[in-house]
């Protein structure tokens, strides 16, 4: 996920899988993405293959 600092979304993906702190991002191919419910505002990490 990119949203660590302030230039984290100008590196490498793949680098970023390497430090995300899912170990199966970057050997499983998936991508986390953040998705918060806008009821009762929940955040939850849903992984899509790439």
């Amino acid at each position: 996920m990119d949203f660590y600092d302030d230039y984290s979304p100008y590196m490498e993906i793949d680098l970023m899988k390497m430090e995300d702190g899912y170990p199966d991002s970057y050997s499983g191919n998936k991508c986390p993405h953040l998705y918060r419910c806008p009821s009762c505002l929940a955040d939850t990490v849903v992984f899509i293959k790439e």
